[in-house]
């Protein structure tokens, strides 16, 4: 599928398209599912969006800070922003934008010293190995 469709790390982004496979359609249709198993790895924070995706908790922050209206958030955050050049989190940054609570759990999230690209695991296992039964 990889090659076939040219998927990278935007596969949340891509539209389908009217010659593709009756899979692949299906695979696209149920990315809303996949989305709420996924969590991300912290480390340079370039690849994770800070409201939306599942990565300090094993819900994105909208969720886990109950904001039902997201039209007055800057959705294209990336955690990168939070990050300073000395791999450590920007805490007048995020002080602006959370509670108590929600900023201990995210200086919490350990970053890498390293120079390595944010990954994913599955967030509903321990292990972080995906499992059909944990996707349903």
């Amino acid at each position: 599928m990889k090659a076939k469709y040219s998927i990278n790390e935007f596969f949340f982004e891509v539209d389908s398209a009217k010659c593709d496979s009756w899979a692949w359609k299906c695979i696209l249709r149920n990315r809303p599912q996949f989305r709420k198993g996924i969590r991300w790895k912290v480390a340079d924070g370039t690849k994770i969006h800070f409201w939306l995706d599942n990565w300090c908790a094993n819900v994105n922050l909208v969720t886990l800070l109950n904001i039902s209206d997201i039209s007055q958030l800057r959705t294209s955050l990336m955690v990168s922003h939070f990050i300073t050049a000395g791999k450590e989190w920007d805490v007048s940054k995020l002080k602006e934008l959370l509670d108590d609570a929600s900023l201990q759990l995210i200086l919490a999230t350990s970053i890498p010293s390293n120079s390595i690209s944010d990954s994913v695991c599955w967030g509903l296992l321990g292990n972080g190995d995906f499992s059909t039964k944990t996707a349903t």
